[in-house]
């Protein structure tokens, strides 16, 4: 969930590129050179542009991520009090570890990491409780990893076609 968390936080601030790409005719005109793949990657994209369609998904999926748990932590202690609160009344849920090394990186405080997958799965993505949560988080997470593709296929060809 760590690397999925950065992924599309840093894929949040990367959607800005496609905005200005679009409102630049000079810039329309070089997606207009590449290949297919890359102009159709291009205008998926564009559904997930401010006022678009899929704007909103984009904001549900990968804006609240980004915003509360990445890089920002606009409603971080409201979350987080209420996966506690949460945890706190499922007895299943009451139990975690903490695991200690001789380094920093054989430690794993394993009840934050749950907090912050509660916080993404449960409150941001609406994962019900009753759902498979391993089935629908991997649903959403696919999601979301599809349109990194899509914006890693844009990229890769436009850049390309830019720098000649």
């Amino acid at each position: 969930m760590y690397f999925i968390r950065t992924e599309l936080s840093h894929l949040y601030e990367g959607l800005k590129i496609i905005e200005e790409i679009r409102n630049d005719p000079a810039l329309v005109a070089l997606v207009g050179q590449c290949d297919a793949q890359t102009q159709q990657s291009f205008h998926e994209l564009e559904n997930f542009l401010p006022g678009a369609p899929g704007r909103g998904e984009f904001e549900r999926l990968i804006g609240q991520v980004r915003h509360n748990l990445t890089f920002h932590y606009y409603q971080c202690e409201t979350l987080v009090a209420r996966a506690i609160e949460d945890r706190a009344g499922r007895q299943e849920a009451r139990t975690s570890s903490v695991t200690r090394g001789d380094t920093a990186y054989l430690w794993h405080f394993k009840v934050a990491d749950d907090i912050v997958d509660s916080i993404v799965c449960r409150q941001i993505w609406a994962i019900p409780r009753n759902a498979d949560l391993r089935i629908e988080a991997d649903k959403t997470a696919d999601r979301v990893h599809q349109i990194f593709l899509w914006f890693v296929d844009f990229c890769g060809e436009f850049i390309w076609k830019y720098c000649e």
